[in-house]
């Protein structure tokens, strides 16, 4: 099969490899079309501590190819997406209900070969079935949903809160609009002018430019989504917050960085860590087939598997926000 393997840090080569055979209880799914993520980027930056070569990426939409033993439910053939971070359902977490946090967890596309290439196999219990009538261009953000319906599921906004979604790239814009599907009035703050007027198009209220002073913000939002991955964005929020404001940090910035403790006191501010997901993706694949979630105004750009490594070597780019990967 055709794959991108990281080399080495920011060096990707497109090769001819062994397909993947699946296991018991395992599934080996042809992939059509996949997601670059933010994740993706650090993977190709030298920023994950794993072993190379690795095929990197975990957002994908394919049809199931082969069926290990002892599975059932699926069948070959079935158009599914993958949950691509495997628990080992075992320890005190898991059992829980907290898989998303298990120690041992396996990430697809970086602790295993992920889905840039024709071919990736995963657990069976990690493949979720997608209705033939929703198409693939919407169905690849069901992952990037669930990390947002995670996030509102640790607080949701309530009616009259006043409510910021702070980084309105991809996981902050579709935080956005679970957001004003509660029925509350959304404010948007990013660097990036073209991403403030897609979160305006999205339901935004009204938007902060954050390369303008934001003192006179200060103490303003009930509940803050901190989705930008900033090093100072946790700091920017708790002074952003109100009195008993709820904060969900749902970014992971690169480096640790002060924060002004002595307002989450005296502010009474709760603050929330959100880590991926546990069980939403039956809930967004619902909401993408009924329409309430738009997808077409992230897309930047549809490229082939070719163009993954200048893809990748550019993805800084102020202009980008959701870029896609053709694979078959």
């Amino acid at each position: 099969m055709k794959a991108a393997l990281l080399i080495e840090p920011r060096t990707i080569q497109v090769k001819d490899v062994h397909a993947p055979e699946p296991g018991p209880g395992e599934v080996l799914i042809r992939v059509t079309l996949a997601g670059i993520c933010g994740s993706d980027y650090s993977l190709y930056n030298g920023k994950f501590d794993v072993s190379l070569p690795v095929i990197p990426g975990h957002e994908a939409i394919g049809r199931i190819e082969k069926l290990g033993s002892g599975i059932s439910g699926l069948a070959i053939g079935q158009r599914v997406t993958i949950q691509p971070n495997f628990s080992c359902g075992e320890c005190q977490i898991c059992q829980s209900g907290h898989e998303n946090i298990c120690p041992a967890k396996v990430r697809l596309g970086i602790d295993t070969n992920g889905v840039f290439a024709e071919y990736v196999k995963v657990p069976a219990g990690y493949v979720w079935p997608i209705p033939e009538d929703l198409e693939d261009g919407i169905a690849v953000f069901t992952e990037p949903l669930a990390v947002a319906a995670h996030a509102l599921k640790k607080t949701a906004p309530r009616k009259g809160d006043r409510t910021l979604i702070f980084g309105a790239g991809v996981i902050g814009l579709l935080t956005l609009q679970l957001a004003v599907l509660h029925g509350t009035e959304v404010t948007a703050c990013d660097l990036e002018e073209k991403h403030l007027a897609l979160a305006k198009r999205l339901g935004a209220s009204q938007v902060i430019d954050a390369n303008d002073p934001m003192e006179s913000a200060y103490n303003s939002f009930d509940c803050i989504y901190e989705a930008s991955g900033a090093q100072a964005g946790l700091a920017q929020a708790i002074k952003l917050a109100g009195p008993s404001g709820r904060i969900v940090v749902l970014g992971l910035p690169g480096k640790e960085h002060p924060v002004p403790t002595a307002l989450i006191v005296r502010k009474e501010l709760q603050i929330m860590g959100s880590m991926i997901y546990t069980d939403e993706f039956p809930q967004v694949l619902g909401m993408l087939k009924s329409g309430q979630i738009e997808t077409a105004p992230l897309i930047t750009a549809k490229i082939p598997l070719s163009e993954l490594n200048r893809t990748l070597k550019a993805f800084a780019s102020p202009d980008r926000v959701k870029i896609l990967v053709t694979i078959q």
